[in-house]
């Protein structure tokens, strides 16, 4: 009898373990895929940079943001994970097609307020709440590139502030018609049920449901990103009675 109770005890551990390597596995897959739209992002980018100095600078943030994603690859392989990656999944092409219209239409401040307002604040705050309940090495790896990913929020703050400067107007109302675009998409990736079908990413069925199991909450890290991003846009010079406004439509 006690023998058997051991070998329940022991499936049973190990079925959780199984559980639990899953959900890190979806939750880098995510991660992984971000950061490397993120590069793809900056590289298009560097090609409509008119200085030389810009283009510079987007070139570095692009090879950081490949460093990043090696980096998590490198954390999942430590726990045994194989992490997949695939920037065309459902989601994170919709954000890149944002970005890239951007791009064809050489319009910079736009390409900057979707890659470093937009995708970066969802970037920090997520990797944020990740970092608290990833385990070890898993953890720091999160809590670190969170403090990078912000660096590059901050890198834009000040060049939008002085872009918004020039029209309020017209700077909000491009603001406006890209939250519409690229947040709505944020807010339907993290909902409860994805309407649009499988993410593309999630190794079998969706991770969501067991992200508790983790120490995750998925309305927590909505909330997170959503708090970072009304901060970034508060420090660019946008009224907050207005950009409230515009978070309370997105889909719950």
């Amino acid at each position: 009898m006690e023998e058997a109770n051991l070998k329940k005890s022991s499936a049973e551990e190990s079925a959780t373990n199984e559980q639990t390597a899953q959900v890190w596995r979806d939750v880098l897959a995510q991660a992984v895929t971000g950061e490397l739209v993120a590069a793809l992002n900056y590289e298009a980018l560097a090609g409509i940079c008119t200085e030389p100095h810009e283009k510079a600078e987007a070139l570095e943030h692009a090879e950081s943001e490949k460093g990043h994603a090696v980096r998590f690859t490198a954390a999942g392989r430590d726990l045994g994970i194989a992490v997949a990656a695939d920037v065309y999944a459902l989601y994170w092409k919709r954000m890149r097609s944002a970005f890239m219209s951007r791009v064809r239409d050489t319009d910079f401040v736009g390409c900057l307020v979707v890659q470093e307002v937009m995708l970066e604040s969802f970037a920090v705050a997520a990797y944020q709440q990740i970092a608290d309940a990833a385990p070890g090495k898993l953890g720091n790896t999160f809590a670190a590139i969170a403090t990078e990913e912000s660096e590059h929020i901050d890198h834009a703050v000040g060049m939008l502030r002085d872009e918004r400067t020039r029209d309020p107007e017209a700077f909000d109302a491009k603001v406006h018609m890209l939250h519409e675009e690229v947040m709505t998409t944020f807010a339907e990736m993290v909902m409860r049920e994805d309407r649009g079908g499988h993410c593309g990413l999630c190794y079998g069925s969706c991770v969501k449901p067991s992200l508790p199991g983790v120490g995750l909450s998925l309305s927590n890290i909505r909330g997170a990103s959503l708090r970072h991003y009304l901060k970034t846009l508060d420090a660019i010079g946008l009224p907050g009675e207005t950009t409230l406004g515009w978070v309370t439509q997105l889909p719950v």
